[in-house]
């Protein structure tokens, strides 16, 4: 028992330990006063040493001139507090006033560049330059005028400044901000100042050409596809890098471009969202499967152009305060857009709302920076023109399944197409094989009479005469037979490429449709002098001959040419300079000059409504060009009409 009271802490010793904690505590919150007063009032004096001088992370004084009552006479009794050298205030008109205290500590006259990086975003700067709290130099940048003497190298001021050994100067910078209030003080000796005018936009001129490049890429190949998406996006990207040429200030830096017209630039920042939503509207063809999308993104057209009527006719820094509402806007817009696809399960919907996600965030991470309420640096201030080179580059894979997807549904919708003309056709077909075997079976039928007679009234049958009916009748089957495999084959749906012989092609393609144009009494003759096989698919290619022949056939009837006058048809065939050529002419009385530029469209025909759909010449131009890589055309000739396959 005594053991366990021996245990028990005693009330002096609980007393005693409750001061210690006490007294802790009052010495921690002591520190931290202490050093925030001395962060408050510390000098930040920038000490230049020997060797290469390269100084970029430093604390600098500043002070928001909020009433314009600070001035060059008493700015030396003004209280400074602490910021970082590359700082943003946000969009302020206030004029900021900047303190730089700089000591040359070695035993050699030092000469140092101070580059403010961001001078192009502000209207006005005036440099004071202080010496033993004496006013030795003042120089005035007055950015918009591009004919002062004092002007921006590229698009960084360079103050240039001379240090005795072991001197001291303080630098004050008196900053007019245009719309952002945002610098960046990087201090350099005569060699690292000239490597870092020529290394400053590396990164920026890398995002810019990234952007430019696929505008043009995609510039470029509209002029193949056709498609007004690739117009829309290529406009959406070069006003991009034109608005970033700005903000990175490449287009002073590289460019060598002043003034105040300069500002206007920033109307792209407004174009920007128009072009998108006009980029969105076509990708995704809302005015057929959803007006209310469509509605939706003409607003965010509409109110871009409101803000660029404002621009030009009533202010241009209103309409640049106003963008924030229109980026906003087209922001909720465009994802309720992406909301509504991927409720319906669009299959391109993923990649665009990953895309537009990537550049919202990289944007809103620049824009944060921009107003201070993040810490601005090289990452978060190229954020924005990065997300954009990836959006770009999710939005070009965007434009190619994009493309893909319409290449399949048409390859569906032509073999559908395919497939109803051959239905279509089916019926001649079927006249034709009736035709074909109404006189092979009538012969058979004979035969078979023939014998039935004979054995009926017990009429003697030499076993000659019986083998030479039995070898007619064979002869007929196999005729018979050959006609089924000829038309089956025509309707055979099998793609595969084979070497083929063109002599045997068109004289099969001549027998198969002989007795329809017998009995309309045309002619038909041809000259083949083929020196070659051609790879193709053999089937398609008859089924373009044939339905060329039966357009023949056609127009005679339709022109009404006299039963009197010989209705001709003439293939000519030949083989030239590795090309192979079939002409199809026949003097039907040709086709109207009207008619003739449109021969080939899908669903145009010169037939009536009910006798012709306009899809058989049209799949003729689509299986040649794209199965066959080769080419169709059609030009009056004499008293009729030529069609040219060139294989």
């Amino acid at each position: 028992m005594k053991k366990a009271s021996l245990l028990k802490p005693t009330k002096h010793f609980i007393e005693q330990k409750t001061m210690e904690g006490i007294e802790l505590k009052n010495k921690l919150i002591l520190l931290f006063f202490i050093s925030i007063f001395t962060l408050l009032n510390a000098s930040n004096l920038i000490t230049i040493n020997y060797g290469e001088t390269k100084i970029k992370n430093f604390n600098i004084g500043f002070i928001r001139d909020t009433n314009n009552s600070i001035n060059i006479n008493n700015i030396q009794d003004s209280k400074f507090t602490t910021v970082a050298n590359m700082h943003s205030f946000g969009n302020t008109p206030d004029t900021v006033w900047l303190k730089l205290d700089i000591k040359n500590v070695t035993d050699i006259q030092k000469e140092i560049f101070v580059h403010n990086d961001f001078a192009y975003f502000s209207k006005e700067i005036t440099i004071y330059e202080y010496k033993d709290k004496k006013l030795i130099d003042q120089n005035v940048y007055k950015i918009f005028d591009d004919k002062q003497d004092n002007k921006l190298t590229g698009s960084v001021l360079v103050y240039k400044l001379k240090l005795e050994e072991q001197a001291s100067k303080t630098l004050y910078m008196k900053i007019v901000p245009n719309v952002t209030h945002i610098y960046n003080l990087n201090i350099y000796d005569d060699k690292t100042h000239l490597e870092a005018l020529i290394n400053k936009g590396l990164i920026s001129n890398s995002i810019i050409i990234i952007l430019l490049s696929l505008a043009f890429y995609n510039i470029f190949l509209y002029f193949f596809v056709r498609k007004k998406e690739l117009i829309f996006y290529s406009l959406y990207l070069i006003n991009a890098s034109i608005g970033l040429s700005y903000m990175y200030g490449s287009i002073f830096h590289n460019l060598g471009v002043y003034g105040e017209e300069v500002y206007w630039i920033n109307i792209t920042a407004i174009l920007v969202s128009a072009f998108l939503a006009l980029f969105v509207k076509s990708i995704f063809n809302f005015k057929k499967e959803n007006k209310l999308l469509h509605n939706l993104l003409n607003s965010i057209i509409y109110i871009a152009i409101i803000d660029v009527l404002i621009a030009i006719f009533i202010d241009l820094q209103l309409s640049i305060h106003l963008v924030a509402i229109v980026f906003f806007y087209s922001f909720v817009v465009i994802y309720f857009v992406g909301y509504t696809l991927y409720k319906q399960e669009h299959p391109l919907v993923n990649i665009f709302l990953t895309a537009y996600t990537i550049y919202i965030v990289g944007f809103a991470i620049t824009i944060l920076s921009f107003n201070g309420v993040t810490p601005i640096s090289t990452y978060t201030f190229h954020a924005s023109g990065i997300s954009l080179v990836l959006e770009a580059l999710l939005f070009s894979y965007l434009i190619y399944y994009h493309i893909k997807l319409l290449e399949n549904r048409f390859l569906e919708q032509q073999n559908i197409l395919i497939l109803k003309n051959q239905k279509a056709q089916m019926g001649d077909m079927i006249e034709v094989i009736t035709h074909q075997w109404k006189q092979p079976l009538s012969t058979i039928g004979s035969i078979i009479m023939v014998l039935q007679y004979k054995i009926n009234d017990k009429i003697e049958i030499s076993s000659e005469y019986l083998n030479e009916k039995l070898t007619q009748a064979n002869e007929n089957v196999y005729f018979l037979s050959e006609t089924i495999d000829d038309f089956k084959n025509f309707f055979n749906s099998t793609k595969v490429k084979t070497e083929c012989d063109l002599n045997k092609l068109i004289e099969k393609a001549i027998s198969l449709s002989r007795d329809t144009i017998l009995a309309n009494e045309i002619t038909i003759k041809y000259d083949l002098k083929f020196t070659k096989e051609v790879s193709l698919f053999e089937n398609e290619l008859l089924h373009i001959l044939l339905n060329i022949i039966q357009n023949s056939k056609e127009a005679f009837r339709d022109n009404k040419i006299n039963s009197n006058s010989i209705k001709m048809i003439k293939i000519i065939g030949r083989t030239q300079d590795d090309m192979t050529y079939i002409d199809i002419i026949d003097n039907a009385g040709g086709i109207s000059e009207e008619n003739l530029p449109y021969i080939f469209h899908e669903n145009y025909t010169t037939k009536e409504k009910e006798k012709g759909t306009g899809l058989g010449l049209y799949l003729s131009k689509v299986i040649i060009e794209d199965h066959m890589n080769g080419s169709i055309e059609v030009t009056n000739i004499g008293e009729g009409t030529m069609f040219r396959i060139i294989l």
